[in-house]
């Protein structure tokens, strides 16, 4: 790896069932509940430079990446946080703004790369801490970075990063689609919001990948969350016995096993995933362009 640059890859999230805990300072704000940490994630490369900027990427069907951005707020604010300037490429393949954790990805991955590559030394814990205060602060989520702290799938018993997070693995494939991009922003600072989905969280725990869907469900449903689109799908799902349920927050639906393939793919393209067997990571000798 070149000594003045840095690529580093985060694995994404998607959140089942979720329980904020909003707080003045953003170190103790954060989020319980569960989630599926994703193999498809966002890479970055962090290049040294004068001046921070930041360019997002994204893949097509083929794997050819395309601009879809020449900044980002979030990571911009990041590096004014780290007290670093650098030029950041991201790049993902999974839509962002979907309820996959891009965002969340993003940061990790851009801390550790920034770690890396001005030979910082901090731990993984810490990387995760401050992504987390950026991703609080912005509202463009509460709980992925913690649960993108590692791999599997993941129930967060208390909020943040140091929080008691516990991590299971299940083999079977997760098929994901995505209908419409919805704002996470929208409904993280809405009271009324809060309230529908404080009530909704579920008071029982999942031991199982089959008891997080249900329990997922159970949530989308009391939470009044799902759209007319999402609804739809849902419903060919359950027609045909599949465990699906709403991408959180994201206007979309995410299913498990090889027959959730078929059925979903009559709305649209479908994203094959598998959980991610551990987080973030450093990428030697890689470079997104």
């Amino acid at each position: 790896m070149n000594a003045s640059s840095a690529t580093a890859f985060c694995p994404g999230h998607i959140s089942g069932y979720f329980l904020p805990s909003i707080n003045e300072d953003p170190d103790r704000s954060g989020s319980t509940g569960g989630g599926l940490v994703i193999s498809e994630g966002v890479r970055v490369t962090a290049q040294k430079d004068s001046f921070p900027s930041v360019e997002i990427y994204q893949t097509d069907q083929i794997g050819v990446p395309l601009k879809i951005s020449d900044t980002s707020p979030i990571l911009m604010d990041l590096q004014r946080q780290m007290h670093l300037t650098a030029a950041i490429k991201t790049c993902c393949h999974l839509p962002i703004g979907s309820g996959y954790g891009m965002s969340a990805a993003a940061l990790l991955a851009s801390v550790h790369a920034l770690n890396s590559l001005y030979k910082i030394g901090m731990n993984g814990r810490e990387c995760a801490r401050i992504a987390h205060r950026v991703e609080v602060m912005h509202r463009s989520g509460l709980g992925d970075v913690s649960a993108c702290q590692g791999g599997g799938f993941v129930v967060r018993k208390t909020p943040g990063p140091d929080g008691d997070i516990c991590r299971m693995m299940d083999i079977r494939p997760i098929y994901a689609i995505t209908l419409q991009p919805i704002l996470t922003a929208s409904i993280l600072n809405s009271p009324e919001w809060i309230e529908r989905i404080t009530c909704a969280f579920p008071d029982t725990i999942p031991h199982s990948l089959d008891d997080f869907m249900i329990l997922s469900r159970r949530f989308a449903e009391n939470s009044g969350l799902i759209s007319d689109d999402v609804r739809t799908v849902l419903a060919a799902c359950d027609t045909h016995g599949i465990l699906a349920s709403m991408t959180m927050l994201g206007n979309g639906v995410f299913a498990i096993g090889s027959r959730a393939l078929k059925i979903l793919s009559g709305f649209g393209e479908v994203f094959r995933l598998t959980l991610s067997p551990g987080g973030p990571r450093i990428l030697q000798g890689e470079r997104i362009l």
